[in-house]
């Protein structure tokens, strides 16, 4: 009996997550931005991660005058989609009101933003593996041995060199020690882990730093501009959410 009513649970947890969802989607239209926040981080608690949950998370919030808190959710929703340009449009406006520089495109973010990473990574992965078949059948027999040993050594270095761009262009991977500066007021860059010690830079609310290490309550970190220094870790968020 006990078993069953785990079915039926399991069963249900679906319909569950979609009805908070649709909940969520619902008080949102009605105004009601508060709650339509609070349903969709449960949402998303409850559910894989979502490029448009996340997005609709950013806006809500976005209503509620939460500015740095609605540009992390649309910075997530780009991490899993970099060709959602109404993201990028909307993180654009949130930056511009939080007063932070727009980000400068580098060749990884362009290449993200254009061709979809999965079916990359699919091609390559193909290339490489018929690279390697043909390679190990260039050993029998020896008819064409030497065609078949070129066209393997091609596709082998081609979806070699396929899945390197994935690896350097996928933001899960790039921006995996990348946060975001939540503390009101933002935070500032210091040249040593305590209170009193020389203020290298200022971190507006909002702004992305890495993190290279830790100690204690301080990280030590790097700018996009270059500049590194120790933060506190109060109110330092990971811009890719933990497990």
């Amino acid at each position: 009996m006990k078993s069953r009513f785990v079915v039926v649970l399991l069963a249900l947890a679906p319909l569950a997550r979609a009805d908070v969802l649709s909940d969520a989607r619902a008080r949102f239209q009605d105004g009601e931005y508060d709650q339509s926040a609070k349903l969709f981080e449960q949402s998303l608690e409850k559910s894989p991660p979502s490029a448009a949950v996340f997005f609709e998370l950013g806006r809500a919030l976005a209503k509620t005058g939460q500015e740095a808190r609605a540009a992390l959710n649309f910075r997530r929703a780009l991490i899993l989609d970099p060709r959602f340009d109404t993201a990028r449009a909307a993180l654009q406006e949130a930056n511009v009101a939080l007063g932070i520089p727009p980000q400068k495109q580098t060749w990884k973010s362009q290449v993200a933003g254009r061709v979809p990473l999965d079916s990359l990574t699919l091609g390559g992965t193909i290339l490489f593996w018929a690279g390697a078949f043909l390679g190990l059948a260039a050993f029998f027999p020896p008819a064409f041995r030497r065609r078949r040993l070129l066209a393997g050594t091609f596709f082998l270095l081609l979806g070699i060199s396929v899945l390197t761009v994935v690896w350097l262009c996928d933001p899960r991977i790039a921006l995996g020690n990348t946060a975001v500066v939540l503390t009101n007021g933002g935070s500032s860059l210091l040249s040593s882990p305590a209170d009193q010690s020389e203020k290298i830079a200022s971190m507006p609310q909002g702004s992305l730093v890495e993190v290279l290490s830790q100690r204690g309550r301080w990280f030590y970190g790097q700018l996009p501009g270059g500049a590194k220094g120790w933060f506190l870790t109060e109110g330092i968020v990971p811009l890719i959410p933990p497990a």
